[in-house]
Parts: C-alpha cells; structure tokens; sequence
C-alpha cells in the first residue's frame, strides 16, 4: 500500500504561518543586530575623535617644547654645579 501523500490546504496554510512566524523573528533579530552595530560604530567614532584630539595636543606640545625650553634656557641651568676648590 502507497503511502497516504494527501496535504490538506489546511496543511499547507499551517506551515506557511509557521513559516512566516520563523521569517518575522528573524527579521526582529536582524534588527536588534544593525541597532547593536550602529551604537557600536558610534562609540567607536568617539574614541577615533578622541585619540585624535589627544595625537593632536601631543604633537602641538612636542612643536612647542623646544621652543619654550630655548626661551627659558638663560634662566635654566642644565650642568651640574662644579664645586669650587681653593
């Protein structure tokens, strides 16, 4: 005896909703997914800005450096102190 092959529309609707059901949580996750990246390229963007304002104030103060250094040079004394024996 064949086996009974007989689907029902009945059948056929049951697994289309099951089916639409899956489809939707899916897409509710893919969502939940793009919202998780976006916050995560957006903390990220504030970290680039910041180590950019940081690299930026590094390297304005290592132009500066010698320049403060020469102007304070006269009144700096960078060699030791050489005792004075009589």
């Amino acid at each position: 005896m064949p086996p009974n092959d007989d689907v029902s529309h009945g059948d056929i609707y049951h697994k289309l909703g099951s089916l639409e059901g899956k489809l939707e949580t899916v897409l509710l996750q893919l969502g939940d997914r793009k919202s998780d990246l976006a916050s995560i390229f957006a903390r990220l963007r504030e970290i680039e800005i910041k180590t950019a304002i940081g690299v930026g104030i590094a390297i304005a103060f290592s132009v500066l450096l010698p320049f403060i250094v020469q102007a304070a040079a006269p009144k700096l004394h960078f060699s030791a102190h050489e005792e004075r024996q009589q």
